[in-house]
């Protein structure tokens, strides 16, 4: 977690996609995560980069907000990870403020737990990347850093 001046020099944009994982079987999700989280904080901090990362049942969601160029050019490297199948922009667009200007990037795995979160966004038919909407997508990545804000994350 990192504060962030949100005033980046090419005009804010925010790009958001969906993609699934593409893990090995054994593969230790979390410690796949941290380390995406590690370096995302190191590389999106140089950047202008802030954002944050969603992860449910064999998929990623992710907001990237800075300036467009290195957005672009952020996505473009997610798209050709290894751990990231069909990454599919759901938005880019130009923002008037970050949405998620309190990270470089945080991370949130939803569990049983954020059940009542899904259900409260009538969410759960729209989470498979392929059918979700930018829409969606941003109401859900805000519902997620608001419940990362009052855990103390934010």
């Amino acid at each position: 977690m990192t504060s962030f001046d949100p005033t980046p020099a090419h005009g804010l944009q925010r790009l958001i996609y969906a993609s699934r994982q593409n893990l090995p079987p054994d593969a230790p999700l979390d410690e796949v995560v941290a380390d995406i989280i590690q370096a995302s904080i190191r590389n999106n901090r140089e950047r202008a980069i802030t954002g944050l990362l969603l992860v449910h049942e064999g998929w990623f969601i992710q907001a990237l907000e800075g300036p467009g160029p290195a957005v672009r050019e952020r996505f473009e490297r997610i798209a050709a990870d290894p751990r990231h199948a069909d990454a599919r922009v759901l938005e880019i667009e130009p923002a008037s403020a970050r949405a998620f200007a309190d990270w470089n990037m945080c991370a949130r795995t939803l569990s049983d737990a954020d059940d009542g979160l899904l259900d409260a966004l009538a969410e759960r038919e729209s989470l498979a990347p392929e059918r979700l909407d930018a829409r969606n997508a941003l109401r859900l990545l805000k519902a997620v850093r608001d419940i990362q804000g009052r855990a103390g994350f934010g």
